[in-house]
């Protein structure tokens, strides 16, 4: 069994430090238990190695970029009072388009006020909106097909009044998609 080595440790002449994976069969089972108790090693996941690329652990630029995005939005929800919200919007061809949005809980109450509006009242409402994110947000999860008409008309109405903030919205795996 492989280890991560925690803490400086020699076995076997040789020195592990922090970081360090220890090689299968250098460790005596009998002895990883203490060591393990003592928090010099911890057994290495058998989930995480199924998951390494050629023998190493980690991510793909993929995968780091959406962290990285992930890690701003939240930064930047935490300084405006804002909460981030990930909306998967699926297509009719089953698949789905991840997006995030940033608002407020009062933002939130809102989308959620209107989904229980009746259509007419509905569309009124969305008609007075000026925060794309609670456009994109109600066009997502309100399957009625006036609220999402009515949601996308409004963004357009807000592009052609020269919008000047449009960076609390990130797009991964845009293509296709009908906001």
């Amino acid at each position: 069994m492989q280890y991560l080595c925690k803490k400086q440790l020699v076995v076997g002449g040789i020195t592990y430090y922090p970081g360090n994976i220890v090689p299968e069969g250098v460790i005596l089972p009998d002895r990883s238990l203490k060591l393990e108790r003592n928090n010099y090693i911890s057994e290495i996941n058998k989930e995480c190695e199924e998951t390494s690329v050629s023998g190493q652990e980690g991510f793909t630029q993929e995968q780091v970029d959406h962290m990285i995005d992930n890690a701003v939005l939240e930064a930047v929800a935490k300084i405006e009072g804002k909460v981030s919200i990930q909306v998967v919007i699926k297509r009719e061809s089953g698949e789905g388009d991840h997006i995030v949005v940033l608002v407020t809980q009062m933002e939130i109450q809102q989308v959620f006020s209107i989904m229980q509006m009746n259509v007419e009242e509905a569309v009124k409402e969305i008609a007075e909106i000026k925060n794309e994110n609670m456009l994109i947000l109600l066009h997502a999860i309100d399957n009625r097909k006036m609220i999402k008409e009515a949601s996308k008309k409004q963004v357009d109405n807000l592009y052609s009044e020269n919008r000047s903030d449009n960076s609390n919205t990130i797009i991964t795996h845009t293509e296709g998609v009908d906001t």
